[in-house]
Formats: C-alpha cells, structure tokens, sequence
C-alpha cells in the first residue's frame, strides 16, 4: 500500500496556495458547479497528496450535478475525437 502524503505535501516541493479568487483545489477560476481542472498541475498534486493517487476527471467532476457531467463527458469526448490516433491521449480514465 502506497503512503499518502501529508496534506500539502507533494514528495520534493511545496506546493504553493493558488490565489484568493481562484478554486483553492485546482487554482483556476471557475464557477463552484463546473468540474475542477483536472488538467492543472495544482490539482494533479493536491489530489495525489490527499488520495495517494492521480486524479481522473471522473475524481474532478464528483462534486458536479448529474446533468453536468453529462456534459463535460460530451465535451471530452468532442475534444478527445478530435486528437490523433494512436497518440496515447485518446482515452479517458476514470476511477473505478
């Protein structure tokens, strides 16, 4: 079993707190209702310092409403059709 870090460790550095007027988990500006950035590198590591694991979107977007994930999954899916064949970004990874 893997040991989770401490909550604002991230096994080198320190991450630092995003600014007052940004989402405190993923340090980007978005309303409360739209799923996180799973893509921001200040999310990918509070998250890994608090679950012992990376993120998915599915872990990004588990505070949202049903309806709201339906439609990010659609729009994930639009950006993801769009990507090269065979680049190895062409999958989305949930947790389960």
């Amino acid at each position: 079993m893997k040991a989770k870090l401490q909550e604002g460790e991230t096994g080198g550095f320190i991450l630092l707190p995003p600014a007052p007027d940004k989402c405190q988990a993923c340090a980007t500006a978005h309303d409360p209702s739209l799923p996180h950035n799973q893509q921001s590198l200040h999310y990918q590591y509070w998250f890994y310092g608090r679950e012992g694991r990376w993120p998915t979107w599915d872990d990004a977007m588990a505070h949202c409403t049903p309806e709201m994930k339906v439609k990010t999954l659609r729009a994930l899916d639009e950006i993801l059709r769009k990507q090269p064949a065979g680049d190895g970004h062409n999958q989305r990874k949930t947790h389960t």
